[in-house]
């Protein structure tokens, strides 16, 4: 019950968040968020009065989503006999619509490549605009533009936001893909380690030469992003939910490469190659392996939204008025989420690529149900994704982009290809 939901802390990576209000997706800092910049609130870093708004603040948002659903159910009492008994929309969750695309088992194609990439959503390439709202699915390119993140001077005290300004990596493709297990390891289970290929960029403006990523690159030459999504809240144990994974490559640019080997590169870059330099699992190794978890790099004697070097994630709607979600879910749109206990990071030790895992299973009880109920307006949304590392000392800050992408019109329960994995994870 309750009591339950509040007292068990002993996850592992990736388990179950059986928490209403859990740590991965109601990230403290996101409620602080829309209020930042406002010298008013210095008084709630007292640590009972801050829990005590902070649990306020959660609490009106459930209430709020609850309220949503009744009106959105057929009756009031049918919906606060579902939530009471747990029964929380499981019945129509656990077995996904046919798949538009056929199965992505064969063969590699000419060249190598997986025969599933790209196989999934196009590339939208128009720069002057959007796709039309329902139509996809799409994904297209970022430019690390558009997100509010962590700027000084002293923003332990001020709280300050700024526009974001650019990306380090650039997005290559994005693919929805499904199996019979959920989704993990892509590169080595479902790549056949399959990279992609090393572009050539251009010499730059003061004459300097061509440049390509070698091995004596301090960061890596490709990064992959792997959005794990479960098909249920997961309130029925018994219930087996393989779910679905949206899956990004992105590959460095080369103003990044010239950054790493700087001598004084900036604070984001240099961030993300201590990043780069922690603690991380192996190909093909063990899920047990306590280095695998984003969880590994938390310091447990401070609050995560006060430790720099942890991963983050930014969604962003760019069309909430064309979706009809709870008002409150407004004012979180564009809200940072940090990524601990529920995400994953393997390094090649070769230096090539790095591997994220983000499984929302780890999310609270809350967010997963949000998911179910909302994902039928999925297709009609345009949501812009953004993967940084965050700062927090003046030297950190201002925070940049890692990584982002857009992603148009995407049906989580159709749009995946489903794959074959070349061995069983361990």
């Amino acid at each position: 019950g309750c009591l339950e939901y509040c007292t068990r802390r002993d996850r592992t990576c990736c388990d179950l968040n059986d928490s209403c209000f859990g740590e991965d997706a109601f990230y403290r800092d996101a409620f602080y968020d829309c209020d930042e910049g406002n010298q008013s609130h210095d008084s709630l870093f007292a640590k009972a009065r801050e829990q005590a708004k902070l649990k306020m603040r959660k609490s009106t948002m459930a209430a709020n989503y609850m309220a949503f659903e009744f009106k959105r159910k057929t009756g009031v009492h049918e919906a606060l006999n579902r939530c009471v008994s747990g029964k929380l929309g499981e019945q129509d969750l656990a077995s996904p619509l046919p798949p538009k695309h056929p199965s992505g088992r064969g063969p590699l194609l000419a060249g190598g490549t997986p025969a599933w990439w790209g196989q999934t959503m196009d590339e939208w390439t128009r720069s002057d605009a959007l796709p039309e709202t329902g139509d996809g699915p799409y994904w297209s390119k970022g430019s690390g533009e558009g997100f509010m993140v962590r700027t000084g001077p002293n923003y332990r005290k001020e709280g300050r936001k700024t526009q974001s300004r650019g990306s380090m990596y650039c997005a290559v493709s994005c693919d929805a893909v499904r199996g019979q297990d959920k989704i993990t390891d892509v590169i080595t289970r479902y790549a056949h380690g399959k990279l992609p290929a090393h572009p050539t960029f251009p010499a730059s403006s003061h004459g300097s030469a061509p440049l390509k990523w070698s091995r004596d690159c301090p960061l890596p030459r490709v990064i992959c992003i792997n959005m794990m999504m479960p098909h249920t809240t997961g309130v029925v144990p018994m219930m087996k939910d393989a779910g679905c994974s949206f899956v990004g490559f992105f590959h460095i640019t080369p103003e990044t490469m010239r950054e790493a080997f700087s001598e004084n590169p900036s604070p984001a870059v240099r961030l993300f190659m201590d990043f780069w330099k922690g603690p991380a699992g192996a190909p093909d190794g063990p899920h047990t392996d306590p280095s695998r978890s984003l969880f590994a790099r938390v310091d447990k004697r401070l609050k995560k939204d006060q430790q720099a070097g942890l991963f983050k994630i930014i969604a962003q709607c760019m069309n909430p008025a064309d979706v009809n979600v709870p008002n409150v879910l407004h004012t979180y749109n564009g809200k940072p989420c940090l990524i601990t206990k529920c995400g994953y990071v393997i390094k090649d030790p070769h230096l090539e690529w790095l591997e994220i895992g983000i499984d929302v299973r780890g999310f609270n009880l809350l967010a997963r149900k949000m998911l179910c109920t909302l994902r039928h307006l999925l297709p009609r949304t345009k949501i812009h994704y953004g993967f940084l590392i965050q700062g927090v000392e003046d030297d950190d800050l201002p925070e940049a982009i890692v990584c982002d992408m857009f992603v148009h019109g995407c049906d989580m329960m159709r749009d995946p290809m489903e794959l074959e994995a070349t061995a069983p994870p361990k």
